[in-house]
């Protein structure tokens, strides 16, 4: 009797630990989804910032060409490229991150998978 009563508890003890790796790994996949989201937002960002840069760059060689000075274009430009640069920073900050955490819900998987 005291061996069963015991294995219920552990039993018991086992399940709570269970559901609360459970909530967990739910909230892990809810903030995996977001960094994914993010990920996808910031390089759309960066896309459309890298084909503006572009295209000042081609309108700067353009009108150097035709004989402009074009420094106040290329200010602009250095400055979009230092935009460009911290996008880029935070895009692979976003990018690490969401590996992070899909290491942690495929370790997750693993205990939990174990463990039943």
């Amino acid at each position: 009797m005291q061996t069963l009563s015991t294995v219920q508890t552990q039993l018991h003890h086992l399940n709570e630990e269970n559901g609360i790796s459970r909530r967990r790994v739910r909230e892990l996949e809810l903030e995996l989804e977001e960094c994914k989201r993010e990920v996808a937002r910031e390089r759309t960002r960066l896309m459309e910032r890298e084909e503006v840069i572009v295209q000042q760059q081609r309108d700067i060689s353009f009108s150097k060409r035709k004989g402009a000075k074009g420094k106040g274009k290329a200010r602009e430009v250095d400055f979009e490229q230092s935009e460009v640069g911290d996008a880029s920073v935070r895009y692979k900050e976003a990018v690490e991150e969401k590996k992070g955490l899909s290491l942690i819900l495929f370790f997750y998987g693993r205990v939990e998978a174990e463990v039943v």
